[in-house]
């Protein structure tokens, strides 16, 4: 599925995205790494302003996020862009997110699965055939996503943005007009932060407290920092955008089990077979194409 969004180049540039990323321990994955090169590298082909934000060693993710929050608000950039240590990501679609998140839509985020492995979600994609030419596809049907739907809908358009009742900070846009409405709507959200040994966190000054994990009183669940984040929003007259279309990567451990006895069952080798690897055949690369006019 490729959804094409056109945008005037002049009319990008004009996106000035604040990249924040927590790193507890100051440490990042590898595909983020990568990613993060390569969307420094087409920041500076669009002559784009691309700030990225680290910061170490926080270990309560959301006094965290909240600390990127400021540094966003001090700055004189328009789009905050979280982005996890652990995501893998296309830099087009941060650039997509920067266009979409304007208007109604000023908080947008991108679906990546849970560190978890659906394993009868694989099955129903062996029984439809679906690896049939390349047994590696089966790696897209592994996960669970990070969002919950907006109330009442059961399907959503795969082509669009869709509207959604949480989205996952690991992959999010939030414009700045976004956090002047959570201002206005809860101006007693502040409070002074312990200090922490740096210039503006040293506990003199108040900050926004825009993530925290609570019991949600309507619904009495349990809400991680984000989806907290995006009910608070909802009740600010701020909804929160999805875009199913996107393709990302969660990085984290797995253990690997199994048997000898268990692969003799299959009649397989117990180890890499360059015959079944020759059958293999990949498949397009599937996701957005991003248009840009008037290149310079």
């Amino acid at each position: 599925m490729i959804l094409e969004i056109s945008v005037e180049l002049e009319d990008l540039r004009k996106k000035k995205i604040f990249v924040a990323t927590p790193m507890y321990g100051g440490q990042c994955h590898g595909m983020y790494t990568k990613s993060s090169c390569d969307l420094a590298k087409i920041g500076q082909a669009y002559n784009m302003d691309i700030k990225m934000f680290y910061l170490f060693n926080e270990s309560l993710i959301t006094r965290a996020r909240n600390y990127c929050v400021d540094e966003f608000l001090r700055s004189g950039y328009t789009h905050m862009m979280f982005i996890d240590s652990d995501i893998g990501f296309d830099p087009n679609d941060v650039l997509s997110l920067a266009i979409l998140a304007e208007g109604d839509k000023e908080i947008v985020c991108g679906p990546y699965p849970k560190k978890t492995i659906a394993w009868e979600k694989i099955k129903q994609a062996v029984d439809k055939g679906f690896a049939d030419e390349n047994p590696q596809e089966l790696e897209n049907y592994v996960g669970d996503y990070v969002f919950n739907p907006a109330e009442g809908h059961t399907e959503i358009r795969l082509d669009e943005p869709v509207k959604v009742l949480e989205g996952g900070t690991g992959f999010m846009m939030i414009s700045r007009t976004a956090f002047e409405k959570f201002d206005k709507a809860y101006p007693d959200f502040r409070y002074f932060p312990d200090h922490v040994r740096t210039k503006n966190f040293d506990g003199s000054r108040d900050i926004g407290m825009y993530f925290q994990s609570l019991i949600c009183p309507d619904s009495k669940r349990y809400l991680s920092e984000d989806y907290m984040f995006c009910q608070w929003m909802a009740k600010a007259g701020v909804d929160t955008w999805y875009c199913p279309w996107m393709r990302l990567s969660h990085t984290g451990s797995y253990v690997f089990g199994g048997s000898l006895i268990d692969i003799a069952q299959l009649g397989a080798s117990a180890t890499a077979d360059p015959k079944e690897l020759e059958k293999m055949k990949s498949k397009p690369n599937k996701g957005v194409q991003l248009n840009l006019g008037n290149l310079e």
